[in-house]
């Protein structure tokens, strides 16, 4: 997939959320997973997925130091933030490294996964000149057959179920090996599942969270640790589709204004999420351990504030004829 955003942007500016089931829609198997990890069968819509932990302990976990245990963003579209019934995912304290230990674990799939089926679902998105690899080309046709722009916040989920290690590029590994973890080997059933885990991310704060974590890492170039500013306002803007904190808008203004800010290292695009949980600019402190960025955007949002009422003020007197009349006084007196 290269790596550049544009590969999966039609355009930035004319993106727009892509529509999402409601609530309603998730399926009752959801709402009854107790704490055992165990599943419950969901034969009405046959949509869940077998419990896969087998590469749990294969892959370096990512503390969870700089994360809060503050409330969680809210939900967009005031979802029901309750999250009892996701327990037994397993995802407190970031105990599960990929997406495939989150999705997985949710709930149990009867209905077996086609290996021919997932191996002729590559062979039509796999790129011509390239054995294992569904590229540019392919990815833009499958966001196609699935009803997404290649910009939608879906595909971005996409990337993350099928643990993808780069943009613009699926391989055969990932595409294979993913959704046969996402119990999915048809369109049909890819779109359903996407649509499922986008329900649970808008109520599960911790799985939302390795989401996040996970953006960090697709959106950087080969052998980089740090995101240019561009990539990482768009990725913010994408990943952001279904909870956007409330200073977001602020802080991307405050970005587009200052331009010696042109990195965005890990710590700071994980602290952030755990920013947006807390932050307070009124009663922000300066002293405990947050990124100088964020030091920099509070001072920047009260010097702003700051203006913006003086400014207010300035108005009101002036639309006092007292305080006209008075002021015209005095710039006579002063004049004679």
């Amino acid at each position: 997939m290269g790596n550049c955003l544009k590969c999966f942007q039609s355009s930035s500016s004319s993106s727009a959320a892509p529509t999402l089931p409601t609530s309603q829609s998730l399926p009752n198997a959801l709402q009854n997973l107790n704490a055992n990890n165990s599943c419950q069968a969901a034969t009405s819509i046959g949509n869940c997925y077998d419990i896969v932990q087998s590469n749990a302990n294969d892959r370096p976990r990512e503390t969870d130091e700089l994360l809060s245990n503050r409330t969680p963003l809210k939900p967009a579209n005031n979802c029901d933030t309750k999250r009892n019934s996701f327990k037994s995912l397993g995802l407190l304290n970031g105990s599960a490294p990929t997406m495939s230990d989150i999705i997985t674990t949710a709930v149990k799939e009867s209905m077996e996964v086609s290996p021919q089926a997932l191996n002729k679902l590559f062979e039509i998105y796999r790129d011509p000149d390239e054995e294992d690899m569904i590229l540019t080309d392919g990815i833009e046709r499958l966001c196609l057959d699935l009803n997404y722009q290649p910009d939608e916040f879906a595909i971005l989920v996409l990337a993350w179920c099928l643990d993808a290690s780069q943009m613009c590029r699926f391989t055969r590994t990932e595409f294979i090996d993913g959704l046969h973890k996402m119990r999915a080997d048809s369109i049909e059933s890819i779109r359903l599942r996407l649509e499922h885990t986008i329900e649970m991310l808008k109520v599960d704060s911790e799985m939302f969270k390795q989401l996040y974590r996970f953006t960090f890492r697709f959106g950087l170039e080969p052998d980089q640790r740090v995101l240019s500013l561009d990539m990482a306002i768009d990725l913010w803007k994408l990943v952001f589709t279904v909870q956007t904190p409330d200073l977001f808008s602020n802080w991307v203004n405050f970005l587009d204004k200052h331009p010696n800010i042109r990195r965005i290292p890990k710590d700071t695009w994980n602290m952030y999420l755990n920013f947006t949980e807390q932050c307070d600019i009124d009663n922000y402190d300066d002293t405990e351990a947050w990124p100088s960025l964020f030091d920099d955007f509070v001072e920047y949002e009260k010097n702003r504030a700051l203006e913006m009422a003086t400014v207010h003020d300035d108005d009101n007197n002036n639309d006092d004829p007292l305080q006209c009349h008075v002021k015209a006084g005095g710039d006579m007196r002063h004049v004679s």
